[in-house]
């Protein structure tokens, strides 16, 4: 044993010398941007500042300056250039005509700067005669740039006090002149800023438009001219009110506004990509999300049914079908990466939670740190890990959501059916032979 940590410590020595050596020869001379400047003419200085810099600074520097460069590629000086970014140094003055900067301008092997627009000949001869010279630049203006250091996962106090994730409050109305035209506090808002810019509120719509308004915001329908003329000729001075719940109750407004919610959470009745198979039973979770909106259920119920309607205290055929939210996305029932797949597929409700409930982008986390908003990679893949044990949208994965009575009260439903039929049928049967015998006898 002892021998065995001797060897250990030997071997150990051994790569450590190794790897110095290696340090020490793979070294090598250092890069242009290392090197320094060379002393560039008067002559060629002012080349830089009447033709160079006004192209750059009118085509390149708006992508390829400031803190946050395009490609981590700065322009605005020469050891910048020569540093380069994701595409290893823009100018090589070893192989000029192979520089990304030259083919950039040129748009040649997929590379276009200016993106929009190409160049003129002019521009492009003034910059290619700039490489090839070296990169003239005033030496004054020639500033390392310092890449801004990432520190990844890292959330502060300034990033929590962003007004989007404050508590909400409730703020102090505002005082108006015209106070006769508040119906409510929310008017005080509105009237507010139309008095700070000399502006005035529209006149009122008469009660023809108004019901027309109405009808078409609850249920998307018009109303008759009947239903316009009892609106017009109600007088009761809640007359609006009472139309406004009668519409509230109608099954139109579920239909009507179901159909938002729908769309964001990407409903649709087929899988998608080239079969586009048809997803089983998918008018079921239409269908709740209509009759929910009708039954006024709380917006928090309606959340927690969707997301966890298989583990509330009292799991009803309701609550299970709403749970069909996690097979509302695409699905490829032929995929040639089965966990890249099960993993997009996570990856949509993940997106599609934090959008539509907690109106941010959490799926730009998956690959990096948000770039944007303060939420690291690793909370990404925290949020996915709760839905993380759904089962694949395999065809066969279905689940019977009626309870055993619901089960014996349709299977006698269908018997009553099947004798109801065939009931119907003997009769059709004895009719048709009545008159089969009534032709014969004539």
């Amino acid at each position: 044993m002892a021998k065995t940590h001797v060897r250990l410590a030997w071997i150990g020595k051994l790569l450590g010398i190794g790897l110095l050596a290696l340090g020490a020869f793979g070294r090598g001379a250092p890069s242009a941007a290392e090197k320094p400047a060379p002393k560039f003419t008067s002559e060629q200085l002012a080349f830089y500042e009447k033709q160079v810099f006004p192209i750059l600074k009118e085509n390149c520097y708006k992508c390829h300056t400031g803190k946050k460069a395009r490609g981590k590629l700065w322009l605005d000086s020469r050891a910048a250039i020569l540093k380069g970014g994701e595409l290893g140094p823009a100018v090589k003055f070893d192989k000029i005509e192979e520089s990304p900067l030259l083919k950039a301008i040129h748009h040649k092997d997929g590379l276009e700067m200016p993106p929009d627009a190409k160049l003129s000949g002019e521009q492009i001869t003034v910059l290619t005669r700039w490489a090839k010279e070296g990169l003239p630049f005033p030496p004054e203006k020639d500033t390392v740039v310092k890449v801004p250091e990432h520190k990844p996962g890292k959330v502060t106090d300034a990033d929590r006090n962003w007004w989007a994730y404050r508590p909400l409050t409730r703020p102090a109305v505002p005082k108006v002149k015209d106070t006769s035209w508040l119906r409510s506090p929310i008017d005080a808002f509105i009237l507010a800023k139309l008095e700070d810019r000399g502006l005035t509120p529209a006149v009122p719509a008469d009660r023809v438009a108004l019901c027309r308004r109405v009808y078409y915001d609850l249920t998307g329908l018009p109303p008759s001219p009947n239903e316009i003329d009892a609106f017009v000729n109600d007088t009761r001075p809640d007359a609006y009110e009472q139309l406004v719940d009668r519409l509230l109750a109608s099954p139109a407004y579920g239909e009507k506004w179901g159909r938002h919610w729908l769309d964001l959470v990407r409903f649709a009745e087929t899988h998608g990509y080239e079969r586009d198979s048809v997803k089983p039973f998918a008018w079921r979770y239409r269908d709740y999300v209509i009759a929910a909106l009708n039954a006024d259920k709380s917006y928090d119920r309606f959340l927690q049914e969707q997301l966890a309607g298989d583990e509330l205290d009292e799991v009803t055929p309701e609550s299970l079908i709403a749970t069909g939210y996690y097979r509302l996305g695409l699905w490829d029932d032929e995929p040639p990466d089965r966990e890249q797949l099960r993993y997009d597929v996570f990856d949509g409700i993940v997106a599609t939670t934090s959008q539509v409930v907690l109106g941010t982008t959490v799926g730009c986390a998956r690959c990096h740190d948000h770039k944007k908003d303060p939420i690291p990679q690793r909370d990404y893949y925290r949020f996915l890990s709760f839905f993380h044990d759904i089962a694949d949208m395999n065809r066969t994965n279905l689940r019977r959501i009626a309870t055993p009575e619901g089960r014996r009260q349709r299977q006698e439903a269908v018997r009553a059916k099947e004798a109801n039929e065939g009931k119907l049928y003997q009769q059709i049967y004895e009719l048709e032979q009545r008159e089969k015998t009534k032709k014969r006898e004539e």
